[in-house]
């Protein structure tokens, strides 16, 4: 068997995937109930995608005299939340043969949640356009090359203390979704508080996220503290034992620094930051 029918025979056996219409927040607000049953009837109409594929399909073609405005479905069929950029789309006729071909930038349609679907108009300008007209009765549009899609990856927490308080637990759980999602492969470390205790030492504590496909190890780490005054306070190098980030996770991480300061009571510092680099 060649590659190539094997990739067919895997696509072959994919499961076809239904989805649904999904809208932007603003576009949600405006739109009433009898267009969004308007356009769930158009979708219902469309050909049916299979799981892990990412569809095109126009619904209508419009002359508009220096260009043809085209209304089109995005469908994700990936079960993972897709942003897409810039798109190469062509419109063929039944012969397989190119009426015409632009690339768009998709950055405006938001990013697609798991198998949902979502409308847009495009423009394909008439210089772009290789026949004297496109005939409403035989055209689709399709895509057409490379095209980058970026996928969004959103970290859960792994490896919380199982006594945690559920006060502290939602407290952790808002700051982390509160963070800004991932593209697949990044890592980050966030700061989570930086406080210091009557005992005099200083701990700061992180968040870090991995979203990529492998786990990530890490066994030094530099970190600085510096002050609300933008001035370095500490700087140390800490090593971290069997520390292990598994795929699609976040870890909490404490740093203690020892200081010969010891206030009556435990306090937040307002205003520090941590540098992930040494400072001498």
């Amino acid at each position: 068997m060649t590659k190539k029918q094997k990739n067919n025979l895997e696509e072959d056996n994919r499961e076809y995937v239904s989805t649904k219409l999904s809208l932007l927040d603003k576009d949600n607000v405006v739109i009433s109930d009898v267009h969004k049953e308007i356009l769930e009837d158009e979708i219902e109409e469309l050909p049916p995608i299979k799981e892990g594929q990412l569809n095109v399909s126009g619904v209508y073609i419009y002359d508009q005299g220096d260009k043809y405005e085209v209304k089109i479905y995005v469908r994700n069929g990936i079960s993972d939340n897709l942003n897409l950029e810039d798109i190469p789309l062509v419109i063929k006729n039944s012969k397989d043969e190119i009426l015409a071909s632009q690339q768009f930038d998709f950055r405006g349609l938001g990013q697609l949640p798991p198998h949902s679907v979502r409308p847009i108009k495009v423009y394909f300008d008439k210089k772009n356009v290789k026949v004297d007209s496109i005939p409403e009765d035989d055209w689709e549009i399709a895509l057409n090359g490379t095209f980058k899609v970026t996928k969004k990856v959103r970290p859960i927490y792994e490896g919380l203390p199982e006594n945690i308080e559920d006060n502290d637990r939602k407290v952790f759980e808002d700051f982390l979704s509160g963070l800004p999602e991932l593209e697949e492969g990044q890592f980050s470390i966030s700061t989570f508080s930086i406080g210091i205790n009557t005992d005099g030492s200083i701990l700061a504590t992180c968040v870090m996220r991995n979203a990529a496909q492998k786990p990530i190890v890490i066994k030094k780490i530099p970190i600085t503290l510096v002050n609300d005054k933008n001035q370095v306070v500490m700087s140390n190098k800490f090593e971290l034992a069997n520390f292990e980030i598994s795929p699609y996770r976040a870890r909490l991480c404490n740093f203690s620094f020892q200081t010969g300061v010891k206030p009556e009571k435990a306090q937040e510092l307002k205003g520090w930051s941590i540098a992930y680099k040494l400072y001498k």
